[in-house]
């Protein structure tokens, strides 16, 4: 909680916000000495300190997002504004998501807000702002199964597409501190990515092809078609899964006996693959978030 931004301020409420040594003194209470965070940037680093300096002030790293982003990495950013060490600093962190901005991951999967590895110990507040938006990536989209050419044989399967990228991603191992993102605004996982087509089924052999006993080898062998590709799910739903590949033509009915004996039946199409799993609005990679908000809409998973 932060100090007033007007009014008397006591000793004793420097200590309750941050801490420190009976019998308090202003000079404890200097920025970067230990006990106030490089954020209060009202708070002189040395000289002469004063109450009033401590208007507003806070015991915690806050980062103010106002303009759009992709990929924002918690730790990364705190690093740099206020050399925060993961090793050692237990500092609360608040990142705050203003109005309008959108922050958004990148490539397959991506998740748009990350932690990266904080300190343990160290609590984070994720505030999203109304209109404020935060989406990860769908997942990619599954690869086709394999046409084949062999008589007779199944297609190849379609491979399964890519889960979702989470809104945001808690990256914390084993965490002890106190997690929390108030959401007024929209918070999404990415769309499942959808399963590959399967792959078309190989040629039935028809009857007069029996090039081995002297019949006649004109003609061309029938394949089976790929199937088709599945879509993409919407944000924080499942993708679709690819559809099978079709069976390869088979030979007319051979006969007993001569050129028109053994034709081999078309193969099976290949099975498509399956959807890519939604990603969740907030992963919570195995910690204890809290969610609140009075707006806030989360598509997707939190958990």
């Amino acid at each position: 909680m932060a100090i007033q931004a007007s009014g008397a301020i006591s000793l004793s409420e420097l200590a309750t916000e941050f801490g420190g040594t009976a019998p308090h003194a202003l000079s404890e209470y200097y920025r970067d000495a230990g006990l106030v965070p490089g954020n209060n940037t009202n708070v002189p680093t040395s000289g002469a300190v004063a109450l009033t300096d401590f208007y507003g002030s806070v015991a915690a790293l806050v980062l103010n997002v106002s303009s759009n982003q992709t990929a924002y990495n918690i730790l990364t950013e705190v690093t740099s504004a206020f050399s925060y060490n993961a090793s050692t600093d237990t500092t609360p962190i608040i990142v705050n998501i203003q109005s309008g901005v959108s922050v958004t991951g990148t490539g397959d999967s991506g998740p748009a807000i990350r932690t990266g590895a904080l300190n343990a110990a160290s609590d984070v507040t994720i505030n999203i702002a109304s209109t404020a938006t935060v989406s990860g990536t769908n997942g990619a989209q599954g690869a086709n199964g394999t046409t084949t050419g062999s008589l007779g044989a199944t297609g190849g399967a379609g491979s399964a597409g890519g889960a979702g990228g989470a809104g945001i991603l808690f990256e914390i191992t084993s965490g002890t501190g106190t997690y929390l993102v108030d959401n007024d605004g929209t918070v999404s996982g990415g769309g499942g990515g959808g399963g590959g087509g399967g792959g078309g089924g190989g040629p039935g052999r028809r009857q007069g092809y029996y090039c081995d006993k002297g019949c006649g080898c004109s003609g061309s062998y029938i394949y089976g078609s790929s199937g088709s590709v599945g879509s993409a799910g919407s944000t924080g739903s499942a993708g679709n899964a690819g559809t099978a590949g079709s069976q390869g033509s088979s030979g007319s009915t051979p006969g007993a006996t001569g050129c028109n004996a053994g034709t081999i039946g078309g193969g099976a199409g290949g099975a498509g693959g399956a959807a890519g799993a939604a990603g969740k609005a907030i992963d919570f990679g195995g910690l204890t978030v809290s969610t609140t908000g009075s707006s806030g809409t989360f598509n997707g998973a939190t958990n």
